[in-house]
Order: C-alpha cells, then sequence, then structure tokens
C-alpha cells in the first residue's frame, strides 16, 4: 500500500510541476486550458503524506471509507474551481497573469485563505512526523522509515521557509514569481532525492558490463547450447552438471554459466529442470493414462527422483504430476 501511496503523491508533485514549468517557460499560452489544474490536487498531497506513514507503521493498513473524509478539502477547492474552468483560453492567461503580480495585503481574503493552506498542510507534516517518531522510539534502524522522516522534515523546512516569505511579503511588496521559481526547484530537488534514493536501494546500477567482445563468438557458442537441449536431448543425462555439460562442449564452465545466465536469465540448473519439465508434459500428453506410471515418466525426462520431479511440477504448473495428468 506504501508504494502505491507514494507513487500517487509523486504524480501529483508531477503534475504540478509541468503546470509551474509550462507558466514560467510561457508555454502555457499556447496551452491555456491546462491552467488550474494543479491547484486543486495539491490538497491531495497532505493527506497522502499521512496515509504513507499509516502504511508505513501498520503492518494490515487498508484504505477505508473513513480515510476519505481526507479528501473534503481537495473536494471543496475542486467546487470553488470550477467557473475558473469554464473561462476561454485568454480568460484563465489574464487571471493567472493578475494572480501572479498581485501581491496581497495583510485585509485581503486572499491572504488568509492561503494562510489557511500552510496551516492545513503544515497540520498534516506535524502528525506525520510526530507518528513516526513514536515508531522510532521502539525501532531505529527501519531504513524507508527513518528515510522518509528526513523527506518530511526537509518538506517542512521548505514549507516554513515559504510561509515567511508569504507573510512578510506584504511589508515589502515582493512578488510571488520568486516564491513559485523557489517552488519549482524544491520540489524538483525532492522529486531529484526520492529518485536517487530508490535507485540506490536497487540493483539497476550493480549490474555487471556483459562480456560481449566477441559477439559472433558468443552467437556461435549459444546456438552449440541451445542445440545440445533441443536436439542432443542433453538434459535427459540425470546426473548432469554444469562441469559434464561444458566439457561436452568444450566450453569453459564459468562461460558457458554466464552464456546461459546472459540469454535465459537464469542457471544452468533452471535451464535443465525447465527442459526435463517440458519433456515430462511431453510424455503425459502422448501416453495412455491407464497405462502410465509417474515414476517411469520423471526417469525418461532426466529426473533422478521422484522429489525433484514433483517439485518441479509444482514451481511450474502449480499442481502435482498427476493432477496435470488428469487435466489432461
Amino acid at each position: 500500500m506504501f508504494k502505491k501511496l507514494f507513487s500517487a503523491l509523486l504524480i501529483v508533485e508531477a503534475i504540478i510541476l509541468l503546470e509551474r514549468l509550462l507558466v514560467e517557460t510561457s508555454i502555457i499560452e499556447s496551452m491555456p486550458h491546462f491552467l488550474g489544474i494543479s491547484y486543486p490536487i495539491s490538497f491531495l498531497k497532505p493527506p497522502l503524506m499521512l496515509l504513507m506513514v499509516l502504511a508505513l507503521t501498520r503492518k494490515d493498513f487498508r484504505l477505508s471509507k473513513f480515510h476519505f473524509w481526507h479528501l473534503i478539502p481537495f473536494g471543496l477547492i475542486l467546487l470553488m474551481n470550477l467557473p475558473f474552468y469554464t473561462l476561454n483560453g485568454s480568460e484563465k492567461l489574464d487571471l493567472v497573469k493578475s494572480f501572479m503580480e498581485n501581491v496581497p495585503s495583510y485585509k485581503s481574503f486572499e491572504f488568509y485563505f492561503t494562510l489557511s493552506f500552510f496551516l492545513y498542510i503544515g497540520a498534516y507534516i506535524f502528525l506525520s512526523v510526530k507518528k513516526l517518531n513514536v515508531i522510532r522510539q521502539q525501532v531505529i534502524n527501519n531504513t524507508l522509515i527513518n528515510w522518509y522522516r528526513i523527506v518530511l522534515i526537509c518538506y517542512s523546512v521548505f514549507l516554513l521557509a515559504h510561509l515567511i516569505y508569504f507573510v512578510i511579503q506584504p511589508l515589502g511588496g515582493l512578488s510571488f514569481e520568486i516564491v513559485n521559481q523557489l517552488s519549482m526547484l524544491a520540489m524538483t530537488l525532492i522529486i531529484q532525492s526520492v529518485a536517487f534514493k530508490l535507485i540506490e536501494q536497487s540493483n539497476l546500477l550493480n549490474s555487471r558490463t556483459p562480456e560481449i567482445e566477441n559477439i559472433n563468438q558468443r552467437k556461435v557458442d549459444l546456438e552449440l547450447i541451445i542445440k545440445a537441449f533441443d536436439q542432443d536431448k542433453i538434459h535427459l543425462i540425470d546426473d548432469l552438471n554444469l562441469s559434464k555439460f561444458s566439457n561436452e562442449l568444450n566450453l569453459n564452465k564459468d562461460y558457458v554459466s554466464a552464456l546461459i545466465n546472459q540469454k535465459f536469465d537464469c542457471s544452468f540448473s533452471k535451464l535443465v529442470k525447465t527442459y526435463r519439465l517440458e519433456e515430462a508434459k511431453l510424455i503425459l500428453k502422448n501416453s495412455d493414462p491407464a497405462k502410465i506410471k509417474l515414476i517411469d515418466v520423471a526417469f525418461d525426462a532426466g529426473f533422478n527422483n521422484k522429489v525433484s520431479f514433483y517439485r518441479a511440477f509444482k514451481e511450474s504448473e502449480n499442481m502435482s504430476p498427476s493432477d496435470y495428468l488428469k487435466k489432461l
């Protein structure tokens, strides 16, 4: 559930960032109907942040009807924005331009309405960090919890700086345009830090560079390997192992293992098991069910015992050989 909520949060951030980028680069003038999309969905971020914490700290967490109450602010803002969505392109552009250039005063409704958003998102971040701190009193070495807590704290620092700027804006006549640009940079930094962390935790950058200097020779050797299985039926030898197989082909054992792994994305033993299983299924299809003995099928397909035969069937077909025979 955490991954799904986290994905939703990144999508929301991406949409907000896209609209701000279009505005800053003036591309929005050629597609003005994109304006206003990000404003309502920005009210989805605080609930998503809190729900992610719940998903992290509760093993059996599931979304319930109660959690959808958190979407009320989003729904209200969406309704309030409906008149804006009915405007034509030029009217939208004029309205947004006026908003960007306008410096709110302490007496205006817009100032306190925007201030309430800071309080809204701040309350959610405070609750989220507080819940994570409670967990960390018991579990201090959970990498994901610690990392998400740092992200929330960094986000709250940015939010506080944004709030201070907004509060003093009427005093100095500061432009909201600067805030928008700084906000874009902060959001980009957060998304990039998330991407870096995910890549760092994955095996994406740890993959070995394949040794493919002599690609023509590799092609020939791969054809030898495939021929050994498809035509020579070498997998029917019950005591076949990587060393014997490599000797049969007059190739280096490690080289053969690497070729199989890179071509078939599996180990030598896994490949042998796959071929033996296909052989067993072929025998079962072409035999008389009344006369067939499963142990004979196992030996004929190259398996050297009944246990490995049954285990291979269970892993591949999610059923025993006898059930597979009945299905046929």
